[in-house]
């Protein structure tokens, strides 16, 4: 009576996991359209091409090949995190890193993270589960970078521009966040040591195998304490957003927009925390309606300068990298009908 009291708890939590989703799914749809309507209302299309036509190429280019060798970076960084439980190549990191991008753009639910654990789970001895672990610790770094990030631009611009209290929350939770990933293996084997105890839950396979699923993760989320090159790991994380903020330059430039060091910060900061909202893939509409509204109401820029500079940026940031995941994606042996929960079990 138990095991099957169990079962069917198990089973509704799947279902209103599932249920969710979808609402999650139109809520965001519904948020991308409101910030395409409040991003391009009353836009004239016949001088946004002008703009958009005069674009200097130098600067466009140069802004993609500095998030190209960001990426690269960032897969360093990620084959130093999965090092203490597998030394693998940069090729299928890389890869999978790019594979995760055309997933984040062109599919629901972000499924860019999963498809980007599967990919490297498939390539490598890792599993699935531990390879989401480390991605977990990736996204904790991105946090605590966004953090830097956020600290040194009120160092020199008036914090009035956002809201304190999210200034704070962000990097509170970031560095939290960081923190717990450290201690968190000792929270992991006191907490799972607990649960392997007791009797009723032995008795069921799917609880067993949901709790080996979230060992294997812990354990790739907490790989970090087992390097020896943490310093490298926080360098890496500081690059990454260093060339994040100077690839926004050069876009803006490309569009004939010129602002300050710590402008660019804001811009990257705002769109940063607003790509977080649910939206649509690939962020449209909220990254849209951000940038519009940061340039035209923080740094003055016309209307139409800063429609241009939107799709110009989300443009450079999106579409290259969904031809190369798609590419990549394409070449592997993976398709997403293989990515369910059932494998992701038996990996």
């Amino acid at each position: 009576m138990a095991l099957y009291l169990i079962h069917s708890i198990l089973t509704l939590v799947r279902l209103l996991i599932f249920a969710n989703r979808y609402i999650k799914l139109i809520i965001g749809i519904c948020i991308s359209i409101a910030g395409l309507y409040y991003a391009f209302r009353g836009i004239d299309f016949v001088r946004l091409w002008k703009i958009i036509n005069q674009l200097d190429l130098f600067y466009g280019i140069l802004s993609l090949i500095i998030l190209l060798i960001s990426n690269i970076i960032r897969a360093l960084r990620w084959q130093i995190l999965a090092s203490p439980i597998d030394r693998i190549s940069i090729k299928p990191v890389f890869s999978s890193i790019m594979i995760g991008y055309f997933g984040n753009s062109v599919l629901p639910f972000r499924m860019g993270e999963l498809l980007r654990a599967y990919v490297l789970a498939e390539k490598t001895s890792l599993n699935v589960s531990t390879a989401f672990g480390t991605i977990v610790t990736e996204r904790i770094l991105d946090f605590v970078g966004l953090s830097l990030l956020i600290l040194l631009t009120i160092l020199v611009y008036p914090a009035d521009w956002i809201n304190q209290k999210i200034i704070i929350g962000v990097v509170v939770l970031s560095l939290t966040a960081f923190v717990f990933v450290f201690c968190f293996k000792e929270i992991k084997e006191f907490f799972l040591f607990d649960i392997k105890k007791i009797r009723l839950l032995q008795k069921s396979i799917v609880v067993l195998k949901i709790i080996d699923i979230f060992e294997r993760l812990i354990n790739g989320a907490v790989a970090i304490r087992s390097t020896n090159k943490v310093m490298l790991i926080f360098l890496y994380t500081v690059l990454i957003w260093l060339m994040y903020c100077f690839s926004t330059y050069f876009a803006l430039l490309s569009t004939g927009i010129s602002i300050k060091w710590y402008e660019v910060c804001v811009l990257m900061i705002s769109t940063s925390l607003a790509i977080s909202v649910p939206a649509a893939p690939a962020y449209v509409g909220t990254y849209h309606a951000t940038v519009v509204y940061v340039l035209t109401s923080f740094f003055f820029i016309n209307q139409l300068d800063a429609q241009a500079s939107a799709i110009i940026i989300h443009g450079v940031g999106t579409i290259p990298f969904i031809i190369i995941g798609a590419w990549y994606f394409i070449n592997s042996s993976v398709s997403i009908k293989k990515i369910n929960s059932k494998e992701i079990i038996n990996n």
